[in-house]
């Protein structure tokens, strides 16, 4: 018997599911063209609707002279609607938009977990191999933690930013790529326990497997295998500052500049207008018409289910909680 599994909810972008109606004539049909008409009037006056209620919201939530908030909504991977309110750079009041871009976090993810399982597919590597095999200089634990336990959070490498701090090196101090596999490399020891724990670590030693097996850059992997064939606007550029580019600021609006950069498990840059397309991948499983990358591997690949098919724990998928 075929145990169930739970379905991926993806926060990445939200679809708004448009309710199309149609009318019956009492005495004669309708022409069909008439009536396909009368559906779209219909849709197009729905979303005129809730666009109104849309950017009445972010008015209403957002403080004019505060950093903003930018959205999008889409259909089927269409933006339906999008809107901003706010600043996108307290010091030059510059207003925030729906063409400014942002630093996606850990959204970023999404990006390294399809890399590899485009790598995967063409046969360079397997999520059961470990991670030894494509990264050296790694401590003895790389030799029985493999990469399906790094894309889904399972592998319990300590996060890097604890073993930065502990040498003195902040937030805003530099740490580029090779800085943090140092720094990944001096955890001798895995976390104890077992299971899902999630981890920055893992997803900087994915993007470094991909660059190692791939044998190009990380950004241009990415640029190539996924954003071109999309036809989406995103960039790897960890650390970036640009005039387009919003400014991160904590709860007391001091400015968040960070001076890491290194990538895997951050430093895509794009718009929410971009994520509702991209976020379209998860219905259709395609980046290309014959590209199905990401059906099972991503939204069935749980960590544990337990004879029942009921979750032991958080789940995580190829870059997205499930």
């Amino acid at each position: 018997m075929t145990t169930p599994r739970p379905r991926a909810l993806v926060a990445a972008a939200l679809t708004l599911m448009v309710t199309v109606a149609g009318c019956a004539a009492q005495q004669s049909p309708i022409p069909r063209v008439t009536k396909m008409s009368l559906a779209i009037e219909v849709s197009q006056q729905r979303l005129t609707k809730l666009s109104t209620r849309s950017h009445e919201l972010l008015s209403t939530l957002v403080v004019a002279d505060r950093p903003g908030c930018s959205a999008a909504v889409g259909e089927r991977g269409n933006v339906v609607w999008a809107g901003a309110a706010g600043l996108a750079d307290l010091t030059a009041s510059t207003p925030l938009t729906i063409e400014t871009r942002f630093d996606i976090a850990s959204v970023s993810k999404q990006f390294t977990a399809t890399a590899l399982l485009l790598l995967q597919r063409d046969g360079l590597l397997s999520l059961d191999d470990p991670l030894a095999a494509h990264v050296t200089g790694l401590p003895s634990w790389a030799q029985r933690v493999t990469l399906d336990q790094l894309m889904h959070h399972t592998a319990r490498v300590p996060d890097f930013w604890v073993e930065l701090e502990r040498v003195g090196i902040g937030f805003a101090e530099t740490a580029d790529q090779s800085t943090v596999l140092r720094a990944i490399a001096r955890e001798r020891a895995l976390d104890e326990g077992e299971g899902y724990a999630y981890s920055n670590s893992h997803y900087v030693l994915l993007a470094q497997v991909v660059e190692n097996v791939s044998g190009q850059p990380f950004a241009v992997v990415v640029d190539d295998r996924i954003a071109a064939p999309l036809a989406l606007t995103l960039t790897v550029a960890p650390s970036l500052q640009a005039p387009d580019l919003a400014t991160p600021y904590d709860a007391e609006l001091g400015e968040l500049r960070g001076g890491w950069s290194a990538y895997g498990h951050s430093g895509v840059i794009t718009t929410p207008s971009e994520l509702v397309r991209w976020g379209d991948v998860y219905r259709t499983g395609n980046i290309s018409p014959h590209d199905e990358v990401l059906n099972d591997p991503v939204l069935d690949a749980a960590a544990v289910l337990d004879d029942d098919g009921a979750p032991t724990g958080e789940m995580y998928g190829a870059g997205i909680r499930l």
